[in-house]
């Protein structure tokens, strides 16, 4: 952390840059070292470094301004506030880990319900160790045509279709994967896309294609060096026939599948923690920067509906789904939070099932079971 004095009018300290130390209502995890680099031992350290530390900081005056590094969706916290500045007095008053004075319960607090590390994160620390690759000028794709394209198919390239959710889900090339370019576009495409890959990106014109490639180099992958159009999939489809494409259902469309006992296999994509919380009864979980390696343990011969808080990461996984040859997938739009809302039944931990053990009709197989991890 560097504390900032105003030295031309003070000589005490009026902000500090707090980088994954403190944030606007939780601070950094201490389980990452362990957890995505695969240190073991070093969780409970670290945790009970960072106790130390936040007893030291409470020590400096309510007035200091803190800046940190990230805000709301990062995965270096559990519940990182929106707003991109707070003070150390409001901190002291609603962050939970300021408010803590015994270092065994907050060892044990800051490390409970921690979301899983995104899968580049190991790559990412390896990266910020050892120092990148020399990389020049940011990328700057150029425009491709089809040739590229079944090229690219054809090598077992990753094509990155960065289009919005409803696009992708009403046309596209067969193989490709959907990432739609939001804010948690950097951290899901670098998970899913194999490390030092070629990418093709597909995307709506050069701009897009640039802002892509330069939101995957600051996450370490940089392969990406050109993509295709929409007018390019519109090409591929005179030459090959028929697009992709991925059915939409509803939570109240999927509970009455569910009552009527045509179950399909429900697939939770989101994270451990989300899912120990409460999740649909008789779901099979496997968190969604699992999922390409995880594929093969979901059946072929039955309908796979996949849900996950909102919408979005479902839509994700409905893509690697799909690319990897698993036909009958639909996305529930709504999500978890949808279903939730509407007061629709749900389960805790102990009533969920691991991946291919779900009985027929959507009830697991044994109540005992717990989610696959």
């Amino acid at each position: 952390t560097f504390l900032v004095t105003d030295r031309a009018a003070a000589d005490r300290p009026m902000g500090a840059l707090t980088g994954d130390f403190i944030f606007v209502g939780d601070v950094g995890r201490p389980d990452l070292l362990e957890r995505a680099a695969g240190i073991t031992g070093t969780m409970e350290t670290s945790a009970r470094a960072l106790f130390a530390s936040l007893q030291r900081f409470k020590t400096l005056p309510d007035y200091l301004q803190l800046w940190p590094g990230h805000g709301a969706g990062s995965a270096c916290g559990k519940a990182l506030g929106a707003v991109p500045q707070t003070t150390l007095g409001y901190e002291r008053l609603f962050n939970w880990a300021l408010t803590v004075e015994d270092a065994a319960e907050f060892v044990s607090a800051v490390l409970a319900g921690q979301p899983e590390p995104p899968a580049y994160f190991a790559r990412m620390k390896r990266v910020n160790r050892d120092g990148p690759a020399p990389l020049g000028a940011l990328p700057r794709p150029a425009l491709l045509n089809a040739d590229a394209l079944e090229d690219a198919l054809r090598r077992g390239d990753t094509v990155l279709d960065t289009r919005g959710v409803e696009d992708f889900a009403a046309r596209h090339v067969p193989g490709t994967l959907n990432v739609p370019r939001n804010r948690s576009f950097s951290a899901w495409a670098a998970a899913l896309a194999p490390e030092g890959g070629a990418i093709l990106l597909v995307a709506d014109d050069d701009a897009s294609a640039a802002a892509a490639a330069r939101d995957l180099a600051l996450v370490g992958v940089d392969g990406a060096r050109g993509y295709v159009s929409p007018a390019t999939i519109a090409k591929w489809s005179e030459r090959h026939g028929g697009l992709g494409s991925v059915p939409q259902t509803d939570v109240r469309a999927l509970a009455a599948t569910l009552d009527a006992g045509a179950a399909p296999l429900v697939l939770d994509v989101r994270g451990k923690a989300e899912w120990e919380a409460g999740h649909l009864p008789g779901a099979v979980h496997i968190p969604l920067g699992e999922l390409p390696a995880r594929a093969g343990e979901l059946p072929r011969d039955r309908p796979i509906a996949v849900h996950c808080q909102g919408g979005t990461r479902s839509a994700i996984a409905s893509s690697v789904l799909r690319a990897k040859g698993v036909a009958d997938v639909t996305n529930v739009r709504g999500g978890y939070g949808e279903w939730e809302r509407l007061g629709l039944p749900t389960v805790s931990d102990e009533a969920g099932v691991s991946a291919g053990t779900g009985a027929p009709g959507g009830t697991p197989a044994d109540a005992s079971a717990t989610s696959a991890r």
